[in-house]
């Protein structure tokens, strides 16, 4: 299976373009992250909302 060239474009700048940010105290979110390094908050509401975000152009 061959991925085209404009879907792995697509990630590479959405992963140099995206911040994601805990909604409790606003802190950036490093790659990898799954709670807040600072409060402790759950972001997995965040991440994947991301995901969906990342992953809906490539569906068309």
């Amino acid at each position: 299976m061959t991925i085209p060239e404009e879907h792995i474009t697509h990630v590479v700048q959405a992963m140099s373009s995206a911040t994601i940010s805990c909604p409790e105290c606003k802190t950036r979110i490093r790659y990898g992250d799954y709670e807040c390094p600072r409060c402790g908050h759950d972001i997995e509401d965040q991440l994947r909302a991301w995901a969906a975000w990342l992953l809906d152009p490539l569906q068309r």
